[in-house]
């Protein structure tokens, strides 16, 4: 589980860091593939090939799970998300200063 919580973690600041400044094409492209994991995970089969519309449709169902997963475990959600937050403001600020 901890390795889910450490994926999530970067998911998380992936987002807190796009609504704090812009990302690098460097941590867009990180970030792309943090989000293709976390839906991976909760694809509930072997992920057909990049790029075919079987893949396409795993990735969808993958975020739908997640999306349950979420709101099922919304109190750690939200403690995860507000520490991205602060995490990514931190950054922020400190390239700031």
């Amino acid at each position: 589980m901890s390795d889910f919580l450490d994926l999530l973690a970067l998911y998380y600041l992936c987002d807190a860091t796009a609504l704090v400044r812009t990302m690098s094409g460097d941590e867009v492209i990180a970030c792309t593939g943090i989000y293709d994991a976390v839906k991976a995970w909760f694809a509930p089969f072997d992920l057909a090939p990049v790029g075919s519309l079987e893949r396409h449709a795993q990735m969808i169902e993958g975020y739908l799970g997640f999306q349950d997963w979420q709101a099922a475990n919304a109190e750690l959600v939200a403690t995860m998300r507000d520490d991205a937050m602060a995490e990514a403001r931190g950054v922020a600020g400190a390239l700031m200063r």
